[in-house]
């Protein structure tokens, strides 16, 4: 699924109508995600997500020789977090 918006840039001088940008926003609905796309969706850096790869906190998959991480892993290790703060 996908939605079209229509972004006007302004100024401190008011809107601009010769500056108009059309955005596409497209909803992510992969099941496999890379490494570093799994960190910046959890908003952590490329080594905390491979620390906690290799810790067991979150699991991990290999398609072929790429190393892919499954959102419900994500999924389940934020809920884990989630249930463990007071």
């Amino acid at each position: 699924m996908s939605a079209t918006a229509q972004v006007h840039i302004t100024t401190d001088r008011g809107v601009r109508e010769d500056r108009v940008l059309n955005v596409v926003v497209e909803n992510d609905d992969r099941l496999l995600l890379t490494v570093v796309e799994a960190a910046r969706r959890l908003g952590i850096g490329r080594t905390l997500m491979y620390d906690l790869l290799a810790a067991g906190e979150i699991t991990s998959v290999h398609v072929g020789r790429l190393h892919k991480i499954p959102v419900v892993a994500l999924d389940a290790y934020v809920a884990r977090l989630t249930a463990a703060s007071p």
